[in-house]
């Protein structure tokens, strides 16, 4: 049977709700959905709800991240390899085990360590390779003692051995369930939760850099789980499935999957076809024959996403999934975990949890705050997938499918309740940052900063958002620091709001002023992106500019004709509201509209404004106008000044017949007077004996200040000292040697 890929449209422009509450919510296994049309906000909806209901106890997860953050001195030690050997009782729900640390020390002298563990389980002993290692325990953590004490560099290793049936009541990162009279035993682990079946340094900011894996279970079951299969050795009525994890890998990504599975593989072929990579799905049978028609779609998600990224990142081992009970997805490396329900095969499930694979197994967000690395980039390839097969349409039609409305900062502040961690803000606004950065960018940087990051120092480590926005500030040159202030630690989004006059142009055609403010009351109260604008033009045919900024300010246009419609973002690069509303009155404020003034010359320009009655009053505030200038009633500054410099001051003007009232800021350069007669102190423009009495009088006996300081510094030693009087006196009674202008600052 041939499956029709291609989203449908309509069902994405309008948003239709296709799916019940009560599906979306909850599983669907047993039942057939057509997830495949329901719109990416539902799938991420399901997505994050699967993960957050399996963490239901909140005062319990609490208590384990008040643990892991006591937990400092975790950091005087870098995991390299776990050994992990797990017999795994499906009848008492017991797990025995024992996990092998390899370890380096990182402050220079290292004699304890601490090992993340849940208090309900049993240790059993700590062995080194020469005798036994003492331990303490407190709450969640294991403190052990090593057999001496460690210099910096130096490398450690000990054997835990432990025991114990892994904690319940809807908290199971470890989880033993049923289906259909099978057993179904699963791991997940994400947020904090590693810790709950095995002794770990359970942290993402350190990856242990290899993992061999060994899982006894009945020999009924299968084992999922990650890296590659090396052996599989049968004893009595047990088996051990012994996979081998070449790439660095977190604690919370390493997972296991039990049951009588239906195994099928598949093959992905990259490189041109020189090179392929198993494919290995394990799924419960009696949705075998529906597997071959949804993870069908794998090989080609592989390689649109390593098209837009950069290739699979764990191409020297496999790619597939599980099936589980969980009510999600869950991207462990190498083999992802999968509800066996039909969500679990729809494709933008597949998409998402394959790009996992390269944000956030591959590059892991250093801690929960900054989980949008992880989700957000996910979420948006799934859009990047339908560019990539369909075409910009498709692409900005998925991207409209999420667009998020609600609070919040992206950045999670509280990560003690996973309903923060994983909730819709950061699958859907998290996708919004990306695509936006791309809309800001432009294709071509967008790609080089995405490669930068691939390849960049935190590919198989961790990255903090600042990580990221500094990898691709480096890789761009663009200075990004506004747009993650704005985005990632700001609220909603802006809210325009524009209107437009046009009149016909001096020279030729139609000046059009395009006016634009943004009228949230939230923070930021203003964000700072460059935007596009339409414009229709009633002889048929369009345009689109892009601005820079638009926050209450006036873009002016030179148009061949003129306009019918003017639209803000017509392609939906931001994240957005937009309405349109009357032209009233608007002070018309460009770079350069007024003119450069010279020190003690005559100056005169205006500030111009469109629309209105006429009849106006106008005030300066936010700033001042140099000494000497004024604005009157036509909006005419002029006078003369004393003063140097740049000046910023924002003029207000009200319309009187209506009280309507505008503002806007601008910027006056007063530059220094350009010529004149050195040693001319009063600026009469001639030298004589009042220019030394005055000088006499500056220098010794408090007097007033020379109104151009570089006329009396006749020496041009920057400075106005006794040798500029000497050299003036010189020059009027004794023909001295000429005068020059000064460099005064």
């Amino acid at each position: 049977m041939k499956r029709n890929w291609k989203i449908a449209k309509t069902i994405l422009a309008t948003g239709l709700i296709l799916v019940a509450a009560s599906v979306l919510a909850g599983s669907d296994d047993g039942v057939i959905v057509d997830w495949d049309k329901a719109t990416p906000s539902q799938i991420h909806e399901k997505l994050w709800e699967g993960k957050a209901r399996s963490l239901l106890d909140q005062e319990f997860t609490r208590s384990l991240k008040s643990s892991e953050t006591a937990a400092n001195t975790q950091t005087n030690y870098d995991v390299l390899f776990y050994d992990i050997n797990i017999r795994v009782d499906d009848t008492t729900e017991n797990l025995y085990g024992v996990v092998k640390f390899v370890a380096t020390a990182v402050d220079p002298s290292v004699s304890q360590v601490e090992v993340d563990f849940q208090s309900n389980m049993t240790v059993d002993s700590i062995v080194n390779p020469t005798g036994t290692n003492s331990y303490t325990r407190s709450g969640n953590v294991v403190t052990v003692t090593l057999d001496k004490a460690y210099l910096q560099g130096e490398q450690f290793e000990f054997d835990f051995y432990y025991h114990g049936q892994p904690i319940e009541d809807g908290l199971q990162a470890f989880s033993f369930g049923w289906r259909s009279g099978d057993r179904v035993i699963a791991s997940l682990s994400e947020p904090y939760l590693a810790r709950t079946w095995w002794p770990c340094k359970d942290r993402m900011d350190d990856k242990a850099d290899s993992f061999y894996i060994s899982i006894m279970v009945d020999t009924a079951f299968y084992v999922g789980s990650n890296g590659l299969i090396q052996s599989v050795d049968t004893t009595g009525n047990a088996h051990s499935y012994h996979y081998r994890v070449g790439y660095p890998m977190a604690t919370y990504l390493f997972s296991v999957a039990i049951s009588p599975y239906t195994v099928w593989q598949d093959t992905w072929y990259y490189n041109g076809g020189l090179d392929s990579m198993p494919l290995i799905h394990a799924v419960f049978p009696d949705m075998y024959n529906y597997s071959l028609t949804h993870y069908d779609a794998t090989p080609e998600v592989l390689t649109h996403l390593s098209d837009a990224f950069g290739q699979y990142p764990f191409d020297q081992e496999k790619y597939g999934h599980s099936s589980f009970l969980w009510g999600g997805g869950m991207e462990h490396q190498t083999m992802t975990s999968m509800t066996g329900g039909t969500f679990g095969f729809s494709l933008p499930v597949v998409i998402h949890e394959a790009a996992h694979q390269w944000w956030g197994d591959m590059i892991t967000c250093e801690s929960w705050p900054h989980i949008w690395l992880n989700e957000g980039w996910a979420s948006y390839a799934e859009a990047v997938f339908y560019l990539q097969k369909f075409g910009w349409a498709d692409y900005h039609s998925y991207m409209n499918g999420m667009a998020y409305s609600g609070g919040g900062t992206i950045y999670i502040s509280d990560t003690t309740d996973v309903w923060n961690i994983f909730s819709t803000i950061v699958y859907d606004k998290g996708a919004w940052v990306c695509h936006m950065l791309r809309g800001v960018l432009g294709d071509s940087l967008f790609n080089e900063g995405v490669n930068a990051y691939y390849n960049s120092q935190h590919q198989f480590a961790a990255a903090t958002t600042e990580d990221f926005r500094d990898v691709f500030e480096q890789a761009t040159g663009v200075e990004l620091d506004w747009f993650f202030e704005d985005w990632i630690y700001g609220t909603y989004r802006p809210d325009y709001v524009l209107s437009y006059w046009e009149e016909p142009a001096d020279s030729t055609g139609f000046d059009l002023y395009v006016h634009v403010r943004q009228k949230q009351t939230t923070s930021p109260n203003v964000f700072r992106m460059p935007v596009d604008l339409y414009f229709q033009y009633a002889s048929g045919g369009d345009s689109t500019m892009m601005v820079a900024d638009l926050r209450d300010k006036t873009a002016r246009f030179n148009n061949p004709a003129s306009v019918t419609t003017v639209k803000v973002d017509p392609s939906n690069w931001v994240l957005k509201y937009s309405s349109t509303e009357t032209w009233t009155m608007h002070l018309i404020s460009f770079d350069g509209d007024l003119g450069d003034g010279e020190q003690l010359a005559a100056y005169e320009d205006t500030v111009y404004l469109r629309g209105g009655s006429g009849d106006y009053t106008y005030s300066i505030n936010e700033g001042s106008l140099p000494s000497g200038l004024s604005i009157n009633s036509s909006g005419i500054i002029s006078g003369t000044t004393t003063e140097v410099g740049s000046f910023t001051f924002t003029v207000n003007v009200l319309d009187r017949h209506d009280f309507y009232r505008d503002k806007q800021p601008f910027t006056l350069n007063i530059l220094p007077m350009s010529g004149g007669v050195p040693g001319d102190f009063d600026v009469s423009f001639e030298l004589n004996i009042s220019d030394v009495t005055d000088l006499v009088d500056f220098m010794f006996a408090g007097g007033a200040a020379p109104l151009v300081p570089n006329l009396v510094d006749v020496d041009a030693s920057c400075d106005i000292s006794i040798t500029d009087l000497t050299a003036i006196v010189d020059y009027l009674f004794n023909s001295g040697a000429p005068l020059v202008l000064g460099c005064v600052n």
